[in-house]
């Protein structure tokens, strides 16, 4: 009698499974993924971000964290520095060199405004996605952060996680 009932349960929960997997690829394609996640407009999708409570580090990070990631925050920070004060020149632009861990160089340009020049604050140049939205294109200063590591093979309880690759480590 009990091995009938696990016969007629397994069934059913195969059954389930089946469908929902029908019901999922039915109301979940492509362009609709496409409509949520690409052509965002800020309705479908919520903030991420971190609690008010996390605290952020800019300072230096060689004593608490891997030094070749310290090293690459340093960089950065310097490359945002030069660039900030390449840009608030006159007839001064800084151009971003993406093969150099050093950033770029400040050269003479034909632009005034500092509004039509190189957004230093930018993700994808040197600024860090800001803690409380971290969609955001619109950086802020290179940070870090430490979290819990429950990690069996290591030996300290908290690691260094770095913004320009927070989404890898969380």
């Amino acid at each position: 009698m009990i091995f009938e009932i696990m016969i007629i349960l397994m069934f059913i929960l195969l059954f389930l499974l089946y469908y929902n997997n029908y019901f999922f690829e039915y109301y979940v394609n492509i362009d609709t993924y496409k409509k949520t996640m690409l052509d965002n407009n800020k309705k479908h999708l919520y903030k991420t971000g971190f609690s008010k409570k996390m605290s952020i580090y800019t300072d230096d990070c060689s004593e608490k964290c891997d030094a070749t990631k310290c090293t690459m925050l340093s960089e950065r920070t310097k490359s945002l520095n030069k660039c900030i004060e390449c840009n608030s020149q006159k007839y001064k632009c800084y151009r971003n060199n993406v093969e150099s861990i050093t950033g770029g160089s400040c050269e003479d340009c034909d632009i005034e405004n500092v509004e039509d020049k190189l957004n230093c604050f930018l993700t994808s140049n040197y600024g860090c996605p800001p803690p409380n939205d971290l969609n955001s294109v619109n950086g802020v200063r290179p940070y870090y952060i430490e979290v819990p590591d429950n990690s069996p093979v290591s030996p300290y309880d908290r690691k260094c996680v770095f913004c320009n690759n927070i989404f890898d480590e969380i």
